[in-house]
């Protein structure tokens, strides 16, 4: 019933209301007192006057450019070989220049703080990040590092991964020997 009532009472309302075929354009009075009509048009055909059309650039299209289409083929063309010596000489030296650098091993980070030598065998003090280390001849620090050998000036390691030696020198300024 209330909807019923309600949609009768808003189809009373339409009803009632003055349908106007035109509508009122409110035109603020500094907008009014400006330019004719006339004015404007003349205005926009002397600009059209000014206006010359050769001296602007003419466009250039590809065929391609607008391809929404276009075909895309990610398989390199094949390449006709007239000297297959000569393209596998070129070959080769591309090769070598794109080579990357023949692995290195890291610096040493280690810092000599000593060594003794008890039961004819000669222990190494090392130091590195802060952690003693210690080892004789033979032996891995960090399964990384063998010592190999040691004698007054220079410690000689092999760096395990790469089998490549480095040394060590020993200041004896900084580090005492002990026997």
């Amino acid at each position: 019933m209330i909807i019923g009532g309600a949609l009768v009472a808003t189809l009373i309302a339409a009803a009632l209301v003055e349908v106007d075929d035109e509508p009122e354009l409110h035109v603020p009075e500094s907008l009014q007192s400006g330019r004719t009509v006339q004015d404007r048009t003349n205005k926009t055909e002397s600009n059209a006057a000014q206006l010359d059309v050769s001296k602007l650039g003419q466009r250039k299209f590809s065929p391609l450019a607008g391809e929404l289409f276009a075909s895309t083929n990610w398989v390199q063309k094949r390449v006709v070989i007239d000297d297959p010596e000569e393209e596998a000489i070129k070959m080769a030296r591309a090769a070598r220049a794109l080579a990357p650098p023949a692995p290195t091993a890291p610096p040493l980070q280690f810092k000599y703080a000593g060594k003794a030598i008890a039961d004819n065998e000669t222990w190494v003090f090392l130091s590195q990040s802060g952690e003693n280390l210690i080892t004789k001849i033979g032996g891995k620090i960090n399964d990384t590092y063998r010592l190999d050998s040691i004698n007054d000036t220079a410690i000689t390691m092999t760096y395990l991964p790469l089998n490549i030696k480095q040394t060590l020198t020993i200041n004896n300024q900084i580090a005492g020997t002990f026997r």
